[in-house]
């Protein structure tokens, strides 16, 4: 992870190296995260060939894939209500910020899509993000 540079101890928003790391890790797992949430949709149906019970040791898929998507549901909404609180959608900067740590763009690539800051004010923002990220985690 050579191209994250580390807070110092002296930045308003220092993390250890550990929970550093586990911020970027966490917010590059949402395109994936969006990827494995299943549609709503796709939920099993009654199977009406075996017999009625309220409680059972077999597999239950339906349960499963609720669980599965109401997992990666919060997930989601942590990333998504992290970046709008670091970077209100102001000059859609909370779009940038989403390819910046989401996706893992770097700032020259932002900049060939048009972000409207400098460099020291996105690393800020991105600095900001993981800080904030790791509180809600």
């Amino acid at each position: 992870m050579s191209k994250y540079r580390m807070p110092n101890e002296n930045s308003k928003y220092y993390l250890p190296q550990e929970d550093y790391l586990t911020a970027i890790h966490y917010a590059l797992r949402y395109p994936t995260l969006l990827a494995e949430t299943p549609p709503a949709d796709s939920s099993c149906a009654i199977r009406y060939d075996k017999d009625r019970v309220q409680t059972s040791s077999q597999y239950d898929p339906t349960s499963d894939l609720a669980i599965r998507r109401s997992n990666n549901a919060h997930k989601i909404k942590i990333i998504e209500e992290t970046i709008l609180e670091v970077a209100p959608d102001v000059s859609n900067l909370a779009y940038f910020l989403k390819l910046g740590v989401c996706y893992g763009y770097t700032y020259n690539q932002l900049c060939g899509k048009g972000l409207p800051m400098g460099q020291r004010q996105y690393y800020e923002m991105r600095r900001h993000f993981y800080f904030e990220l790791i509180k809600k985690i």
